[in-house]
């Protein structure tokens, strides 16, 4: 397990999927990460087959010490040991959650597990533009913008940019204001 503040990052487990899977359907929560058809049952378990036994991702769950409430999960994917990069994603789906912290603290778990644990030099992501709370988030860890991908994400009847972000091991510093 891994901790950072008042969150743990534990592996995702057969418990955590109804939870999970009700989150990736919620409108609202769907929408912030572009999702847009539901998810079935089927679909989730083979989703979660594929995540855990994939030696190029990691996935966990995000969970507050205080309670062990499980409020999100988070991962990084294509992890090319060569060139040390993978590529973050992460989610809160439980609404009580947000606005809290929670995913800040997340992201800087992540990172650092990234960056010290797994010796990658850099950590990339994507996120539409349209998630103001997200990209201030990740700009808050310390994560740079560097693109944009004009009209990428079909959401909401039209399209919208997305944003690539990335952070490299010698700029990360948690604690510290983004310079």
């Amino acid at each position: 397990m891994i901790t950072e503040g008042r969150i743990r990052l534990r592996p995702l487990e057969d418990g955590d999927l109804e939870r999970t899977r009700a989150w990736v359907n919620d409108p609202q929560v769907a929408r912030l990460v572009n999702r847009v058809l539901p998810v079935t049952p089927i679909e989730h378990r083979d989703w979660y087959q594929r995540v855990v036994t994939d030696r190029h991702q990691v996935i966990f769950a995000v969970e507050v010490i205080a309670d062990a409430t499980h409020v999100g999960n988070c991962g990084l994917k294509g992890l090319d040991p060569r060139a040390r990069k993978a590529e973050l994603w992460m989610y809160l789906g439980d609404r009580d959650s947000w606005g809290k912290g929670y995913g800040t603290e997340a992201c800087v778990a992540l990172c650092r597990f990234g960056f010290e644990r797994l010796n990658l030099n850099r950590i990339h992501l994507y996120t539409p533009v349209y998630n103001q709370r997200a990209v201030a988030l990740y700009e808050k860890v310390g994560f740079k913008t560097e693109g944009v991908l004009r009209q990428d994400v079909f959401q909401d009847g039209q399209y919208h940019d997305a944003v690539v972000m990335g952070l490299l091991r010698q700029e990360f510093a948690p604690g510290r204001p983004p310079a």
